[in-house]
């Protein structure tokens, strides 16, 4: 069996309310499409949904381009149930995007470009990491007042 062959690419697409999911086998063809809440409630049924794809033996591997913002909580889902979890820089599935002789834009294709680069790049790609580091910035009361102004 060839590596690639061992794993089930799902690319997923991020979005405030909800999330697309393209699922892809390493030929890529495109076995299915999930739509689904961005909630913590409804990651465990997606992932669910996503078993239902894997043949045994398979591991399933998930690609998001957001793990800071609005794909943060599903990205802390996957890792800490211990799924293969990748970060998928925009600019790749961009590029993925633009090499196609008909572009397209909507979910389900950005979704699937997504678990296109995943197939492409499985080894070069950085784990999801999640983190939970805040920034704040410290405004002097004459900086507040400058601001307030405009």
């Amino acid at each position: 069996m060839h590596e690639k062959e061992q794993y089930l690419y799902v690319g997923i697409d991020i979005h405030k309310e909800i999330h697309v999911a393209v699922i892809l086998n390493c030929w890529n063809d495109k076995l299915g499409e999930i739509t689904f809440d961005n909630k913590p409630t409804a990651f465990p049924k997606f992932v669910q949904k996503i078993k239902e794809y894997c043949k045994e033996g398979i591991t399933r591997v998930f690609g998001l381009e957001d793990v800071g913002g609005n794909g943060r909580a599903l990205a802390v889902f996957l890792t800490e149930a211990k799924e293969m979890t990748k970060e998928v820089n925009p600019a790749y599935s961009s590029s993925e995007r633009k090499n196609n002789p008909m572009t397209q834009k909507n979910d389900s294709w950005d979704a699937q470009c997504i678990a296109k680069v995943l197939l492409g790049k499985l080894k070069t790609l950085p784990n999801a990491k999640p983190d939970d580091f805040y920034w704040i910035t410290v405004i002097t009361p004459a900086q507040h007042e400058k601001q307030s102004k405009y």
